[in-house]
């Protein structure tokens, strides 16, 4: 079986079973297959189990949509079970299983072959779970599956991997040492009960991942692996288009070598709260934020999948309707976010939270935000059990789980095999919906569980704490793996009082009944295949499709509202945020029962002004874009939110520094080479003197003279997409302009150029992008052909790069190649991200890379190509599967001058064109031509032998004049 190709395994194994006579419908012998019920209305996809003679269970899921082939196996086992003196040691496992087996000994094998038939693979560990998944092309999918399962049967563990890989593991955690959540998190776990394992570290370094005197590392892992790696504490996908016999028999043929064991014994764990511990903290943040959180133990959840009683704490703690906690304590200006929900299980407990992103105005008067908050929770202690709220949560994710998009196979059997480890397979599809109303019993014991004893409280600010809310003057400790500055207490007098004292007020009332739960839902007969202008008027144009192809009563509309002057200054490209934060947040409370009902919005700015996005069922759609088009045009901001606003913006942009590295990598090389684009210290330097008056005279200029381009598509007629057309115009009669959009286009590059551009980062890590960039295409055409070449590349070098550059050289952990085209710019990107190497070091391992590649590339043999060229094809050929695929794709058409929906059509046409010889010379000729610049993006200063190696420094300015 594993020297053919599966759909030639099929047809063989078909004709064979034919010949015997055997019935092609049922599981191989010995296995009974049990169909999966309560699937979704909308779900094509066929579920069945079958458990292997070595008891593992395996899922099958036929999805007739199945353009890639996935398999994912969980395994029962995470950071919990790490050993006491190993902590790390989970998840060191999962990345050991990748770097060879008995039968596929070369490290990089696996991800190479998937990477190589246009697939993708990842893994994951949490605290009780690690999952392994991939997906790839059809006709690579059995050799996927071989090289999958020997990570359950032969893996290898190679001392001197294990040796290396470790420090991968380290670079990992050093990667977040100043990542917000990260650390919070962990200093949060020195509240907990130390003899529960969530309050231990996870991620695993270079001090808890070493050999022990008589206990090398090797033995830990190889203990750890036989101790959890076993038939029976796993769960196996595979999600394809194949029939369930033929998945049942691949399963069979590679999966049955899994060892059995033993029945898994259930884990006990301590209480997450000990008693007579700390339960209030302060920690110091890097980045200027204030968050407070409540965190209150409750009894586990996870077998409340049926009922999920903690949903009716956090639908009402959570409501942001008027009214409510979040619309009061916003009103007031004391918050920016609130929101409430449950962890997942950690043993037998979880905690439900409750968490306030607070203003400094808030921080000031956190005593006020504690009150409101507890006081709202006394309001729903001492407040019957509203069987409305019940019953609408039902109905709401019923609706929805009815009515769901499409999943990807990957994600699809990612998420499934997880949930097969803990669920009965039975319920394993109707564990995504509400199935019933929580009784008033286990809310009631819910509520009761958010008392004082229950409650741990963190409160993360880079300013003044609220110390009267500690028992005794704090006293400041290091915590040990994220450095984080933290001081624990007990809870003070003071701060009970508030706790108890706090009553029923009238700054907050309960939600009332949802009017925005859809109430016709069935689809359309008519389909368009391409957008159509359907409503022209001088400067008004409407396009319609419809499209209910996608079985679900689901619609989006676009309002494009261009106006001159929107965005082609810092000044104005920041008024433009303001003003789209100020009315988002104007018309927060009346927004969300839609939200809940499924109806979603984005208003948000662009360069030629600013669009609002609709989405979700289409009954009451228009409707509700025709009123936020009127509150739109009705809001006026005030000076006050304003000051807000203006300083939540200035806190964002100071936060941007401390996002991770490399993404601000890629924003900065975006800044760079993007034509009218500004720097964040540009915003900064403009944000200041902006006034109250600057905003309100921008407002009034764009609502008085603009253009409009709107666009329905989905479960929605012409005539009802002609009706809201004309039902805008109206109210623009007046106010329409002609206005030429704005096309965002790419600075001229220099050719034959290398130069660097330094981006502003808090992290410790250094990190290079260094990219290839095409100088010389002029026309659409010539453009889409030298992407794909650049495309092609990428394909044919990306496992090797992250081979050689991490798991060989150990240059960094985040290491990656990048397909970076934009526009008619093809551009190629090598990523690294590494703790303890120099910059000089890394870009020069990138280039004898790119060299030797170089060679190598210029033997590839035709099957390479060929295989490499069919990954691409198939990439672009894959057709959508949810309406916001091809809306959103279609609206960026729109938004063009001149309009192109054949833009995929010419990209396949210019990849089935290019032959071997036509590549080779590309790497011949182009990537040795003066029309090839090189830009490293980097965050650290730039080494003086590089810049001795005719390296020049730029920036956005300096590549402009160029």
């Amino acid at each position: 079986m594993t020297s053919t190709t599966l759909a030639r395994t099929t047809q063989i194994s078909n004709e064979i079973n034919r010949a015997k006579g055997d019935d092609l419908s049922t599981p191989p012998t010995g296995m009974n297959m049990l169909e999966i019920p309560n699937k979704s209305l909308t779900d094509k996809n066929d579920y069945r189990l079958i458990t292997l003679p070595n008891h593992l269970k395996v899922l099958l899921v036929n999805d007739p949509q199945a353009e890639r082939f996935s398999a994912s196996l969980a395994v029962n086992v995470g950071s919990f079970q790490d050993p006491d003196k190993q902590q790390g040691l989970a998840h060191f496992l999962e990345h050991m299983l990748f770097l060879g087996t008995e039968k596929y000994p070369e490290p990089g094998d696996y991800q190479s072959y998937v990477n190589h038939h246009g697939g993708s693979n990842n893994a994951y560990t949490s605290t009780d779970t690690t999952n392994y998944y991939f997906d790839i092309k059809p006709l690579a999918y059995e050799g996927a599956l071989d090289r999958f399962a020997q990570f359950f049967t032969a893996p290898l563990f190679s001392e001197s991997l294990t040796q290396r890989e470790k420090n991968a593991v380290d670079s990992e955690y050093k990667a977040k040492l100043k990542d917000e959540s990260r650390r919070n998190n962990q200093a949060f776990k020195t509240l907990l009960n130390p003899e529960h394992p969530y309050s231990r570290f996870t991620v695993g370094n270079l001090e808890t991942l070493k050999d022990r005197p008589e206990n090398p590392l090797r033995k830990q892992l190889l203990a750890l692996y036989n101790e959890h790696y076993f038939s029976e504490n796993m769960a196996l996908v595979l999600v394809t288009n194949l029939s369930h016999q033929d998945m049942a028999t691949l399963a069979k043929q590679y999966f049955s070598d899994i060892p059995n064991k033993q029945t898994p014994t259930k884990q006990h764990y301590p209480t997450l709260i000990k008693a007579n511990q700390p339960q209030l903290q302060f920690i110091e943040s890097l980045i200027d934020s204030n968050t407070l959180s409540f965190q209150y133990q409750i009894d586990a959840q996870e077998n409340h999948y049926k009922t999920r009683p903690t949903r009716y704490l956090s639908y009402i703690l959570g409501n942001e309707n008027e009214g409510s906690l979040y619309a009061s304590l916003k009103a007031d200006g004391l918050i920016n976010s609130l929101s409430a929900g449950v962890s997942p299980d950690y043993g037998n407990n979880a905690f439900f939270t409750v968490t306030a992103h607070l203003t400094n105005s808030g921080l000031t008067n956190i005593d006020t935000v504690a009150k409101r908050i507890f006081a709202t929770i006394g309001l729903l202690q001492s407040t019957p059990i509203n069987p409305m709220y019940q019953l609408e949560g039902v109905q709401l994710s019923q609706l929805m789980y009815n009515n769901q998009n499409y999943t990807a196979p990957q994600n699809l059997a990612r998420t499934l095999s997880a949930k097969l480890l803990k669920i009965p397979a039975a319920d394993i599809l109707s564990s995504f919906r509400i199935e019933k109303a929580a009784d008033n019993q286990q809310v009631r014991q819910l509520l009761k569980q958010l008392d004082t004893k229950h409650l741990l409280v963190q409160v993360a600010t880079n300013k003044t704490f609220p110390e009267h809310w500690a028992k005794q003057k704090p006293t400041w400790q290091t915590e040990p793996w994220y450095q984080s500055t933290y001081s624990n207490n007990e809870f003070s007098p003071a701060f009970l009082d508030l706790i108890n004292l706090s009553v029923k007020n009238t700054h907050v009332s309960l939600p009332e009944k949802n009017r925005f739960i859809p109430e016709h839902l069935g689809l359309i007969t008519e389909k368009d295949f391409t957008p159509k202008i359907v409503f022209d008027q001088q400067d008004f144009t409407f396009w319609h499709k419809s499209d209910p192809s996608f079985g679900k009563p689901t619609a989006m509309n676009f309002i494009a509202i261009r106006f001159n002057h929107a965005a082609d200054s810092p000044q104005n490209a920041l008024l433009n945020q303001l003003w789209s934060r100020l009315y988002n947040d104007s018309i927060s409370e009346l927004t969300y029962s839609p939200y809940i009902a499924g109806l979603g919005y984005q208003f948000y700015p662009h360069a030629n002004g600013i669009t609002l996005r609709t989405s979700g069922y289409s009954d009451k759609q228009n409707t509700y874009t025709t009123w936020l088009i009127d509150q739109a045009f009705l809001f006026r901001p005030s000076a006050e939110r304003f000051a807000q606003i203006k300083t939540q913006l200035a806190k964002d942009f100071a936060n941007q520094k401390s996002r991770q590295a490399y993404t601000n990598a890629y924003s900065a090389l975006s800044t760079l080479i993007t034509k009218d684009s500004f720097t964040i210290e540009q915003l900064e330097n403009a944000l200041t003197p902006l006034s109250f008056e600057d905003l309100q005279q921008y407002i009034k200029a764009a609502r008085a003279n603009f253009d409009l381009v709107g666009y329905s598509t989905g479960n929605v007629t012409k005539e009802q997409t002609q009706a809201l057309a004309h039902s805008l115009h109206q109210r623009f009669i007046g106010r329409l302009i002609p206005k030429k959009p704005i096309e965002i286009q790419t600075k001229p590059i220099p050719a034959n150029q290398k130069m660097h551009y330094s981006f502003a980062s808090t992290s410790s890590d250094n990190v290079m992008l260094y990219t290839l960039i095409d100088t010389s295409p002029e026309t659409s055409s010539k453009a889409i052909t030298e992407k794909a070449y650049f495309a092609m590349l990428r394909k044919l070098i990306n496992s090797r790069f992250y081979q050689e550059l991490r798991t060989q050289k150990q240059l960094g952990y985040i290491v990656g190649t990048q397909d970076l085209s934009v526009r008619n710019t093809p551009i190629l990107g090598l990523l690294v991200q590494s703790p303890n190497q120099d910059m000089a070091t890394v870009i020069s391992a990138i280039e004898d890379f790119l060299k030797e590649e170089e060679k190598r590339l210029l033997a590839l043999t035709k099957d390479e190509f060929d295989n490499t060229k069919i990954a691409l094809l198939d990439e672009l050929n894959m057709t959508a599967k949810n309406l916001s695929d091809n809306a959103l794709e279609e609206w960026h058409q729109i938004a063009k001058p001149i309009p192109d929906f054949h833009t995929k059509k010419e990209w396949i046409e210019n990849v089935q064109a290019i032959d071997k010889t036509d590549f080779i010379d590309f790497l011949e000729n182009k990537l040795r031509s003066e029309s090839i610049s090189n830009i490293i993006i980097h965050n650290k200063a730039f080494p003086a032998e590089l810049t001795s190696q005719g390296w020049i420094e730029t920036s956005p300015d300096k590549l402009t004049t160029d």
